[in-house]
């Protein structure tokens, strides 16, 4: 078998199966274990997967800019937006990550919801100042412009000092061993501090995120009191992170 003919039927095995080891393709293929961490590494470098010890994960293929995330599964996050407002209580204070998902979560309050929301996220932030109740606190620091949202160790800091209620939180990928990864290492720091002191951290999530992973860790899965994604999500994946304790949402 060519290398490239092997590198395609990888890939379709870790499609299918959702993860795969380097012993494992190994046998499968006939090969040595170094020429299948070799492919590993060739199909890592061109963003076909996420190498982890021993094999590879999906990597997340969602998009890094905010205009382009607006224009993708717009009625989806409207749902789960929904959703997610269906688990705050007035009075409480809620941490918001930047990103179009959890912006649904402020466009879905009801006009009477009163709630105080601290958030880096600058639509966010807009979109509060314009909530009849609703009170918004911003969280400043260096604008990260592909994120619409402040960045940094302003931003870090600001939230370390914050010991929410709830935590509502993006990801770029979800996974029941790999955790919550995302693209920046910035702002995986940023989602740290936010998630560090939350009593509740409630991860939002389109169905093709599950079961993928990305470069940087926010937290382990374990770490979610809840999630919120669409009925597209892997049965497999929202079965094992039901049996982390996580309570899931279809919205």
């Amino acid at each position: 078998m060519l290398t490239a003919e092997r590198q395609r039927a990888l890939l379709e095995v870790l499609k299918l199966e959702g993860k795969v080891l380097a012993s494992g393709l190994s046998r499968r293929f006939g090969v040595s274990e170094d020429t299948i961490r070799r492919d590993l590494r060739e199909l890592d470098k061109a963003g076909l997967l996420q190498r982890v010890h021993g094999g590879a994960l999906p990597r997340s293929s969602i998009s890094v800019e905010y205009s382009s995330r607006q224009k993708e599964s717009t009625e989806a996050k409207r749902r789960i937006g929904a959703a997610a407002v269906g688990l705050l209580h007035p009075g409480e204070l809620v941490v918001l990550d930047a990103g179009t998902t959890p912006l649904a979560v402020i466009e879905n309050l009801p006009a009477d919801f009163a709630i105080k929301v601290v958030t880096h996220s600058l639509p966010a932030a807009t979109a509060l100042a314009e909530h009849p109740v609703a009170e918004g606190i911003i969280i400043g620091g260096r604008i990260f412009k592909s994120a619409r949202a402040s960045n940094g160790v302003a931003t870090v800091d600001a939230y370390r000092l914050i010991r929410p209620d709830v935590c509502i939180l993006g990801a770029a990928a979800v996974h029941p061993e790999a955790g919550i990864t995302t693209f920046d290492a910035e702002e995986a720091e940023v989602k740290r501090a936010m998630v560090a002191y939350a009593s509740r951290v409630i991860v939002l999530a389109t169905g093709e995120k599950l079961g993928t992973v990305s470069s940087y860790l926010i937290a382990p899965a374990g770490r979610l009191t809840h999630l919120v994604t669409d009925r597209d999500a892997s049965p497999e994946v929202l079965q094992q992170l039901r049996e982390l304790g996580i309570e899931v949402v279809l919205a």
